[in-house]
């Protein structure tokens, strides 16, 4: 029955429980390649918050860069997957304070995370939220949206381009040392598929940007992840899964440990 509905179902029945104490507008939602394209260029909060990452946010003096994706639920930091990322980061004790940690998202490009739950002048991360699954061909297809490649395209060059112009940024004013990406990086049958748009974007932001983005986590990890605790494990938790979080753990207390 989902598969029939036009974008105000989606919207009633989808989009709207993703909301956690936010509120997530009509005008915020973005259901298929050309809906991203069009709000990446016309629609207002989302223009404002890419000029203050591209032009005025000033990246903090930190060791470690971690990019880690958005959550289905909004805002990020009350959703399921943040609640893991952040007792993840505790175990670092002291440490955490030298990794500064920004959300990867579509279409608002990089959420640094010094936002998250606060009311901008450029977007009011308190009380509203938003909900952009449109350049996913799975999910297109299964709500019977049109996919087209070329706005699908257009809309990575533009994420791309904001990431880029804060990684070039952080690179001028050496704020970091190390730029490490933890996102879905492989199929649970261990392929680099279109739907990884967030290794899709950072690839190309890095290569934008002239800078080595470190991509996370390797083959083996989700090879570990399908071995034991089966595919189905890897598609539903990707880097929320214990193994990943291990993963992390072991890779951000090698990083921050390091000495210049």
């Amino acid at each position: 029955m989902c598969d029939r509905m036009n974008g105000n179902e989606i919207y009633e029945k989808v989009s709207l429980k993703r909301a956690n104490g936010v509120r997530i507008p009509r005008y915020l939602c973005f259901y298929n390649p050309e809906e991203v394209y069009l709000g990446l260029t016309r629609n207002t909060e989302v223009r404002k918050w890419h000029e203050f990452i591209s032009n005025h946010y000033v990246p903090p003096r930190a060791k470690i860069l971690l990019i880690y994706p958005c959550s289905a639920e909004k805002p990020y930091h009350l959703s399921r997957s943040y609640k893991v990322l952040f007792r993840t980061l505790s175990k670092l004790g002291e440490k955490r304070r030298e990794i500064h940690l920004v959300t990867i998202s579509e279409p608002f490009g990089l959420v640094p995370e010094e936002f998250y739950g606060k009311n901008t002048p450029w977007f009011d991360w308190s009380s509203m939220g938003y909900d952009c699954p449109g350049l996913f061909r799975w999910w297109c297809d299964k709500y019977k949206q049109p996919f087209n490649k070329e706005y699908f395209d257009k809309s990575i060059e533009i994420l791309a381009e904001v990431i880029a112009d804060y990684l070039r940024k952080a690179k001028k004013m050496n704020s970091y040392s190390r730029y490490i990406a933890f996102v879905r990086t492989y199929s649970s049958n261990l392929q680099i598929k279109e739907d990884h748009t967030h290794r899709k974007i950072i690839e190309l932001a890095s290569r934008k940007a002239k800078l080595n983005v470190e991509l996370h986590p390797p083959k083996r990890i989700v090879k570990e992840i399908v071995r034991k605790k089966g595919k189905l494990a890897w598609d539903l938790y990707g880097v929320s899964h214990p193994i990943a979080q291990e993963y992390l753990l072991r890779l951000l207390e090698e990083a921050v440990s390091y000495e210049d």
